[in-house]
């Protein structure tokens, strides 16, 4: 059996602005979470300097500074994995988990940067400001 997996409805690509504008299909964070409960996976725009293999970015002068690699967070109901869009290395994230908002702030506005703390070990991720409210739940719900 298959699991459908679609975005949330803070992680949005050019087609969902046209479907949403056209159609009037627009999805909230109480849809992903019913739909969520019904054992679809929701795909998160999620990105991490600390998640998956650390890549080091050379800035001049013999310094170096993480990469923040683009991937998504999957969201399912017995399961929270972390996905690279470059190179689909897949990283199980596990609880329990402490999501906090971080010091330090993103360049883009429509983007809020946190620093999660799963199985012990600490991360910087990026996520879109509209999936907040759903990956908190999820995350207080997978570590209960």
């Amino acid at each position: 059996m298959t699991t459908k997996i679609r975005r949330s409805a803070g992680t949005k690509t050019l087609s969902d602005v046209l479907l949403s504008a056209l159609r009037g299909r627009r999805f909230s964070t109480e849809q992903d979470l019913a739909d969520l409960r019904e054992g679809t996976t929701l795909k998160v725009l999620c990105m991490s300097t600390t998640l998956g293999t650390v890549k080091m970015l050379s800035v001049g002068k013999g310094r170096k500074i993480p990469h923040l690699s683009s991937g998504h967070l999957l969201l399912a109901a017995d399961r929270i994995t972390w996905q690279n869009k470059a190179s689909n290395e897949i990283v199980a994230v596990q609880g329990p988990f402490a999501l906090t908002p971080s010091e330090k702030k993103t360049a883009h506005w429509k983007f809020a940067r946190f620093d999660l703390v799963a199985a012990g070990q600490q991360h910087v991720v990026v996520i879109p400001k509209a999936d907040v409210a759903l990956v908190t739940q999820v995350l207080e719900a997978a570590g209960s």
